[in-house]
C-alpha cells in the first residue's frame, strides 16, 4: 500500500448513512448497511460500479455485515436484534434464513469463523451467541457482565469480545473464559451516560497481535472524544502500540482493515464534519496518510485485489445522507 491514497471515480451517492460497507471475498460486489433497514449492493467487478437492488427485510439500522467465502453468504444484523443469512450471489438474491430476536435490542456486530461454519453475534443485552451459518440454528450463549459490542474470530477459531467499560475476553469452545484484555480508557461514565466501548476487533494476518478501536470519552450528552486504536500482543496481553487522535472533536474510531503489510487502514467520526481516513503503521507516533475529506466515517475495507479501498462517509452539513 502507498503511503497516499487517490480518489477513483466520483463518489457513490447514497439517499441515507450506511453503518457498515464490505467488499464480497470474490471483489465482485460491494454491501453497505443503511439506517433505513435496507442492505445495499454494487457490481464492482472491474474499475466502475453498477449499482444493484437493495436487500430488504430488516427493520432497524443495519450495522454489522459479514461474508463467508463457501458458500457464498452475506449475513446481516440490525438494531432490532434481527439476523440474516443471504445468498447475495446469485442472479436472484434471496434470503436463506433469519433469526427474527437473535438479540434482545440492538444487535451490535457480527463475525464469521474462518472455516465459515459458525457465525458469533453479540448485542445490547449482553450477550454472544454462535449460530450455524447453513441452518441459522443456535449452537452456543454465553451472558456477559455488560453490554457487548464487538466480536472477532481468531485464527484459531477462539472468540474475543468487547465490551462497553473496554474489557476485551478471549473464550473457547466451551464458553470458557480463557483470559481478558484491559482497554479500560474507552470507557467514561458522565453524569448518568455511560460512554465509549470497545467498538471493532481484528488480528492481523498472522494472528499475533489484537486490535482493539474506539475512543477515549471527555463527555457525555453531545460526546466529545479522542480515537483510540491499542495493538495488543495476543499471547501476553501486553500493550505493543497506541494510536490516538489529536483532539475531542474527532470522535470514534469505528472501523478498521489490518493491511498485509501490517499497517492499519482506519476511519474516524467526530463531531458534525469531523472525522477522517488514515493509514497508521504500527508503531509509528503519526500516521503516514491521513484525510478529513471525508467527514464522519463509519465504516472502511480493502478489496481482495490490495488496491482500491472504500470508504463509508456522511455528506457534511447534511440531515443524514452518505456517500461511498
Amino acid at each position: 500500500m502507498p503511503p497516499a491514497l487517490a480518489e477513483v471515480g466520483k463518489p457513490l451517492a447514497t439517499d441515507v448513512q450506511l453503518q457498515c460497507l464490505r467488499f464480497s471475498p470474490c471483489g465482485k460486489f460491494l454491501v453497505g448497511g443503511g439506517v433505513d433497514g435496507n442492505v445495499r449492493r454494487w457490481s464492482v467487478d472491474g474499475e466502475g460500479s453498477t449499482a444493484l437492488p437493495s436487500l430488504t427485510g430488516h427493520n432497524g439500522w443495519v450495522g454489522a455485515l459479514a461474508f463467508a467465502r463457501e458458500p457464498a453468504t452475506l449475513f446481516t444484523g440490525d438494531s432490532w436484534g434481527r439476523l440474516i443469512a443471504w445468498d447475495y450471489a446469485a442472479t436472484e438474491p434471496k434470503k436463506l434464513w433469519q433469526v427474527a430476536a437473535a438479540h434482545v435490542g440492538w444487535l451490535r456486530q457480527l463475525a464469521v469463523s474462518h472455516d465459515g461454519r459458525t457465525v458469533a453475534t453479540v448485542g445490547a443485552d449482553a450477550r454472544w451467541r454462535l449460530w450455524d451459518a447453513k441452518t441459522g440454528e443456535k449452537k452456543a450463549e454465553q451472558t456477559a457482565t455488560r453490554e457487548l459490542y464487538s466480536v472477532a474470530f481468531h485464527p484459531d477459531g477462539t472468540l474475543v469480545t468487547g465490551d462497553l467499560h473496554g474489557t476485551i475476553s478471549a473464550w473457547d469452545a466451551n464458553r470458557k473464559l480463557l483470559r481478558s484484555f484491559d482497554a479500560g480508557e474507552m470507557y467514561k461514565l458522565d453524569r448518568i451516560q455511560d460512554v465509549g466501548g470497545v467498538r471493532r476487533l481484528g488480528f492481523d494476518a498472522a494472528g499475533k497481535v489484537l486490535f482493539a478501536a474506539g475512543c477515549e470519552p471527555k463527555g457525555g450528552a453531545f460526546v466529545q472524544a479522542i480515537p483510540l486504536l491499542i495493538a495488543f500482543d495476543w499471547v501476553t496481553g501486553k500493550r505493543l502500540h497506541v494510536w490516538k487522535g489529536a483532539n475531542d472533536n474527532e470522535g470514534i474510531l469505528h472501523d478498521f482493515a489490518v493491511l498485509p503489510t501490517g499497517g492499519v487502514l482506519a476511519v474516524t467520526s467526530g463531531q458534525p464534519g469531523n472525522g477522517k481516513l488514515l493509514l497508521w503503521q504500527p508503531g509509528e507516533a503519526k500516521p503516514s496518510f491521513e484525510t478529513t475529506k471525508l467527514p464522519n466515517c463509519h465504516a472502511v475495507t480493502v478489496h481482495p485485489d490490495g488496491v482500491r479501498v472504500a470508504v463509508a462517509a456522511t455528506n457534511a452539513n447534511s440531515s443524514g445522507n452518505g456517500k461511498v
